[in-house]
């Protein structure tokens, strides 16, 4: 399933440290549950974008690559590789409250309300 950027790249924000721009292999194979070698080869093959370059060597001897991976890049990767879109996954939990009892709802609205500071449910 490939996705445009615009679809709700925040779904996956939560996973990436708050402020960091840029990732190194080992790094984005932290965020993606992978190995950096699986991030290297994806970035080779151009499932994952970003730059390289080793700027030691002289143009064509150039034996270690330095990778960087844009936070943008990664999202993209996550959107890209989701076997849903994150309005699916909102569905998902919408069928799941369905058949929950008024107890659980009423707890599961104290839960929901905390996160969002104490106020009102904010429809949009």
């Amino acid at each position: 399933m490939h996705l445009a950027y615009q679809d709700s790249p925040e779904h996956f924000e939560f996973m990436l440290p708050p402020g960091q721009q840029w990732f190194s292999p080992k790094e984005v194979a932290s965020v993606i549950g992978r190995t950096d070698q699986f991030v290297r080869d994806a970035f080779d093959n151009q499932k994952i974008l970003g730059h390289q370059n080793n700027a030691r060597a002289r143009k064509g001897r150039e034996r270690r690559r330095t990778y960087q991976i844009h936070r943008e890049a990664v999202i993209l990767f996550l959107l890209e590789t989701a076997n849903y879109r994150p309005k699916d996954f909102l569905a998902r939990i919408e069928e799941i409250l369905r058949n929950r009892s008024p107890q659980q709802l009423t707890q599961l609205q104290r839960y929901v309300t905390s996160r969002l500071g104490g106020g009102a449910i904010r429809r949009g």
